[in-house]
């Protein structure tokens, strides 16, 4: 009977963290894509000084597509909050 009881409490102890994990991948997913293009801008200067040929290319391209995808008027709207 107490066997039962602990594995009732240990069961019902591993529900909420069961319950919150597809909670913490959404929110993991939504920082990912938020910050994925400035990673790129982050780390697509460093690869082009190393890189040649094609690869250059395309680390090129991975750059220019990272600058499209960032919202500046966002970032511009938050520079003129914190200057003003």
């Amino acid at each position: 009977m107490s066997q039962n009881l602990l594995m009732e409490q240990a069961r019902c102890a591993r529900i909420p963290s069961v319950r919150l994990l597809p909670y913490l991948h959404l929110g993991f997913r939504f920082v990912r894509h938020q910050c994925f293009p400035w990673l790129v801008l982050a780390i697509s200067p460093l690869k082009l000084l190393f890189a040649s040929g094609v690869e250059r290319t395309h680390e090129q391209v991975r750059y220019f597509n990272a600058i499209a995808r960032i919202d500046f008027v966002g970032v511009y709207g938050l520079l003129d909050d914190l200057l003003w």
